[in-house]
């Protein structure tokens, strides 16, 4: 610590130090005592590793995250760099001009409760996902000591409750899209993803064997297609083919080159499901019907399905590519409710059994 006489006769008191990169620092205080606090929180958080730079601290959330964003997830998926952007729309209205190191825990426990009052659960979780990465990189980088984005409580997922469809709704919405027919029928009987059925090529399918090779997914990103591996290991996976899709699927095949897209928009491009809904007249048949559903709830029907017909919960996980078998209980375990009474009524055999021994 050094002692420095002002122009007016008072004294200021200056910390200086070195960084981790060797470069020199200080900074002056007013009183003896805040400078002495100052140097001794500099030497401890030096002995302990955490040391953090003020300077560097004071840059804004929103600097840090272009930062973040040009360097830590360049490298990702463009679907997943896109979630990332739209995360970070319910980030700046607060934090973005804020320095990092001025961001403490209360804060974000502050910004979730706000967001829930006004948006769904996965969308907070989300975007405190992408908030808590952010802050990640600003500790890695030694602008703040910890993140305190961690251990915010955050609003609890609701059980999932999507629209599955009986096999009357199935073929009578088929029936309603003659033209579309087996891809309303692929999705429901394969449980293929919009994006895995739009990227799906004539060499992925398998009419012999009966099997579809999911290799890639043809998703839509900001106007544009992205044509990439499944996200996941699990994601890159062999499906069954029903003998009931392989009468549709061999004429549609038919004379087709090996890279030509299974299921392709009338110019032969990707399908995209937004315009696909509104050509196919997806929508239109659903309200001729009375029903409401989604092409993605045809994929939850598939899991639905598969179970009435004996699957396991494991056989659904994998036909479906979920890389955490958790993903596919917290979809489907409404589906074993009925296993419950089975449990019982073997539970009562056991016991009736007993009496029965007992009084012999």
């Amino acid at each position: 610590m050094e002692r420095r006489e002002r122009r007016d006769g008072t004294y200021s008191y200056r910390v200086r130090y070195r960084t981790p990169d060797g470069r020199f620092r200080s900074r002056s205080f007013a009183r003896r005592s805040e400078a002495a606090d100052y140097e001794r929180q500099v030497l401890s958080q030096r002995r302990r590793g955490d040391w953090v730079d003020p300077q560097r601290g004071r840059a804004t959330l929103g600097a840090v995250w272009a930062e973040y964003q040009s360097g830590g997830i360049s490298h990702l998926r463009a679907t997943t760099q896109a979630g990332y952007r739209h995360a970070w729309k319910h980030i700046e209205p607060t934090f973005g001009a804020w320095p990092v190191a001025k961001i403490e825990h209360a804060d974000v426990a502050e910004w979730v409760t706000a967001l829930s009052a006004r948006l769904g659960t996965d969308t907070v979780r989300k975007a405190h996902g992408v908030l808590s990465r952010v802050l990640d990189y600003a500790a890695a980088t030694r602008r703040v000591p910890v993140n305190v984005a961690r251990g915010v409580r955050l609003p609890k997922r609701a059980p999932i409750r999507e629209r599955i469809l009986t096999v009357e709704e199935v073929h009578a919405l088929a029936e309603a899209m003659p033209q579309d027919r087996d891809i309303v029928l692929s999705l429901a009987y394969m449980g293929l993803r919009w994006s895995e059925l739009a990227a799906l090529r004539v060499e992925d399918v398998n009419l012999t064997r009966r099997r579809v090779h999911v290799v890639q997914r043809a998703t839509e990103v900001d106007g544009r297609i992205d044509v990439d591996q499944p996200k996941s290991r699990a994601g890159h996976r062999y499906v069954p083919i029903p003998q009931l899709l392989v009468p549709a699927l061999t004429v549609r095949l038919a004379g087709r080159p090996r890279d030509a897209l299974v299921f392709a928009s009338p110019e032969g491009d990707y399908l995209r499901v937004r315009n696909w809904r509104r050509r196919a007249g997806f929508d239109r048949a659903l309200e001729q019907l009375g029903m409401a559903a989604t092409p993605h709830d045809l994929r939850r029907t598939f899991g639905s399905l598969a179970r009435m017909a004996g699957a396991d919960l494991r056989f659904i996980q994998k036909a479906m590519g979920h890389e955490s078998i958790t993903t596919t209980a917290r979809i489907y375990a409404h589906l074993y409710d009925d296993e419950l009474d089975t449990i019982a009524a073997a539970l009562d055999g056991l016991y009736t059994a007993g009496e029965a021994a007992r009084e012999i």
